[in-house]
C-alpha cells in the first residue's frame, strides 16, 4: 500500500496517534487521495479521543507541550463531557469522558473504550475552505457520511462525519469535515449532534 504523505509534527506520540488513523481510517485515506489530485491542502483541525478519565488521559498531551485554557464542554442529558486541549502550530486534541455513575449511563463512550481501548483517536477533523464542495467531491468517490452539515451556511464552524468504520461489529473511526470561518472554538450543540452521529455505520460487515 502507498505510503500516505501527512503533515507531520515535532512530537512522536502526536505522529503516531494521526498515522494510525489514516491507516485504518478509509474515509481518510480516500481525503488524502484526493487531497493530492485537487491540490487541497492537507491541515489536521483537531483530533478526538475518547476515554474513561480525561485527566488521565491528557498527561501524555501536557507532555507533549499541550496546555489546556478552561474549555470544557458538558451534556448532561447526553451523559459525557470534553475538555479542549491546545499547542500552538498542532491540531487541537478533544478528549471526551462519560460522567461517572449513574449520570453517564447515557454516554456511548464507556462501551467504545471498553472494545477498542483508550489509546486509538475516535476522529480526525481535516480543515476545509468549503465544505459543501469537499463533501461533493467525496461522495462522488463513494464516501458515505452520517448526515447533513452541521452548521448553516456562512456561519463560523461547519461539521460532518463521514459514516463510521466497523471493526468487531461496532462503529470505529470517522472522519470529520470542519470548515471555519474566523473562528477557532467548538459549539457544544454542535459536537453532541456530531457524537451522535458517530454511531452510524458505513456497512453492517
Amino acid at each position: 500500500m502507498k505510503k500516505i504523505k501527512l503533515p507531520g509534527f515535532d512530537a512522536p506520540f502526536i505522529d503516531h496517534l494521526i498515522e494510525d488513523y489514516f491507516a485504518e481510517n478509509e474515509a481518510a485515506r480516500t481525503f488524502v487521495a484526493l487531497a493530492e489530485r485537487m491540490a487541497w491542502l492537507l491541515v489536521v483541525d483537531h483530533a478526538a479521543v475518547r476515554c474513561l478519565s480525561v485527566e488521565q488521559k491528557s498527561k501524555a498531551f501536557l507532555a507533549c507541550g499541550y496546555h489546556y485554557e478552561d474549555e470544557k464542554v458538558e451534556y448532561p442529558d447526553q451523559g459525557w463531557w470534553a475538555k479542549v486541549y491546545r499547542k500552538t502550530g498542532y491540531p487541537s486534541i478533544f478528549i471526551d469522558q462519560a460522567y461517572d455513575g449513574v449520570k453517564g449511563e447515557a454516554s456511548i463512550i464507556p462501551a467504545w473504550v471498553a472494545r477498542f481501548g483508550g489509546e486509538h483517536l475516535h476522529h480526525v477533523a481535516v480543515l476545509v475552505e468549503d465544505i459543501d464542495a469537499v463533501l461533493s467531491v467525496m461522495q462522488q468517490e463513494g464516501v458515505l457520511f452520517s448526515g447533513s452539515v452541521v452548521g448553516s451556511p456562512g456561519s463560523r464552524l461547519r461539521q460532518i462525519f463521514s459514516a463510521s468504520e466497523v471493526r468487531q461489529g461496532a462503529a470505529y473511526t470517522v472522519l470529520e469535515l470542519t470548515e471555519r470561518n474566523h473562528y477557532s472554538g467548538f459549539y457544544p450543540d454542535q459536537a453532541n449532534q456530531l457524537m451522535q452521529s458517530s454511531t452510524t455505520k458505513k456497512s453492517k460487515s
